[in-house]
Formats: structure tokens, C-alpha cells, sequence
């Protein structure tokens, strides 16, 4: 893989990282374009209710926990077609 691709690949997993953290825990399928790359990756977040918070008159409130979270690179687009080494090399990055 030559350097331009790889430096690209990080700079996509940085700008999908940053959406995500946006996200707040929901899950979306989002693009995110670089000058060589069009990617499209799909965030899942998995919840569960637990108690905990605070005590009010001996009454938990339920909060959600994270049980799981994964994160998938659907496609991975250049001007030539489907780069499927690089969408690999991109869905190590992000999970």
C-alpha cells in the first residue's frame, strides 16, 4: 500500500472517529470523503438498561449501559472502483 493511500485511510478513520464521537452513542450509517476516497461506514451501538444513577425514596433509576458497539465499513469508492484491500486495512483502523 503506498503512503499517500495509507495517510488517506488514517485521515478517514480520524473524520469517521470524530463523527462518531458526535454521534453520542446512536447508531448511524454516515460517508466520509477524503481528496482520493468516498467511504461509506455504518455505526451500530448496542444498549442495555441497568439501575444505578441516584436513589430517590429508595427507588433506582434505570440508566442505559453499553453492551456493544461495532463499526462497519460498507464500501470503500475511488475513481476506479471498489478498493477492497484499503476498506479492509480502514475496518482494522476502526474497530
Amino acid at each position: 500500500m503506498k503512503t499517500t493511500t495509507h495517510n488517506e485511510l488514517l485521515t478517514i478513520a480520524k473524520l469517521a472517529a470524530d463523527y462518531i464521537t458526535k454521534l453520542n452513542g446512536e447508531s448511524d450509517t454516515f460517508e466520509v470523503e477524503t481528496e482520493s476516497f468516498t467511504a461509506c461506514i455504518n455505526y451500530e451501538a448496542e444498549y442495555k438498561m441497568v439501575r444505578g444513577g441516584d436513589s430517590y425514596c429508595g427507588i433506582w433509576e434505570m440508566v442505559p449501559e453499553l453492551v456493544s458497539e461495532q463499526t462497519t465499513v460498507e464500501s470503500l469508492m475511488t475513481d476506479d472502483g471498489e478498493d477492497k484491500e484499503a476498506a479492509e486495512f480502514l475496518q482494522k483502523m476502526l474497530n
